[in-house]
């Protein structure tokens, strides 16, 4: 068995996903990914959101950042840091759906599976990078007829890794 560098790949999402490229125009659905982020206050019973004004019926006072002051006088990070509010679960309903939307809801739902449109597994398997942005090192292992076996994503702090970082201070 024979360990060689295949590549490094590159990340600007945070993630990665492992799919077969013939799936792509087939099971690929274009639909935009919109981070959405629920808080209450636990004294004040009042509903924060990071890009959201409703939720159903809901009323909710949105934020664009979170040092931005809301209605209490206080950002959200300060609110956050004195334990005065808590996140609330928002349902997904794109988890492991074969689209970028569907990618980072499923990473940020700490899953991993991607699902062809019927709903069966197999498309594809989705994950956080290591340390996030970056350029990543892609390892195979090859047996003596010279046959991938195994793939390996180094998502450690490599000295790529390392470089990458310094190269952008």
């Amino acid at each position: 068995m024979t360990k060689k560098l295949l590549g490094h790949v590159g990340v600007d999402s945070g993630q990665l996903l492992i799919t077969d490229p013939g799936y792509i125009d087939s099971e690929w659905e274009k639909k935009q990914f919109k981070n959405i982020e629920i808080y209450k206050h636990n004294k004040l019973k009042k509903i924060f959101g990071y890009n959201k004004s409703k939720l159903g019926n809901l009323k909710i006072e949105s934020f664009k950042h979170y040092e931005a002051k809301t209605s209490t006088g206080k950002t959200m990070n300060e609110m956050i840091e004195n334990k005065e509010v808590k996140k609330i679960d928002t349902p997904y309903n794109l988890i492991g759906t074969y689209s970028y939307a569907g990618i980072c809801e499923t990473t940020l739902s700490n899953q991993h599976q991607i699902n062809y449109k019927k709903g069966h597994k197999g498309v594809g398997v989705a994950f956080s990078s290591g340390y996030g942005d970056g350029i990543y090192p892609i390892y195979g292992t090859f047996n003596k007829e010279g046959r991938c076996l195994k793939v390996e994503i180094d998502c450690s702090l490599t000295p790529v890794q390392k470089e990458f970082i310094n190269s952008i201070k």
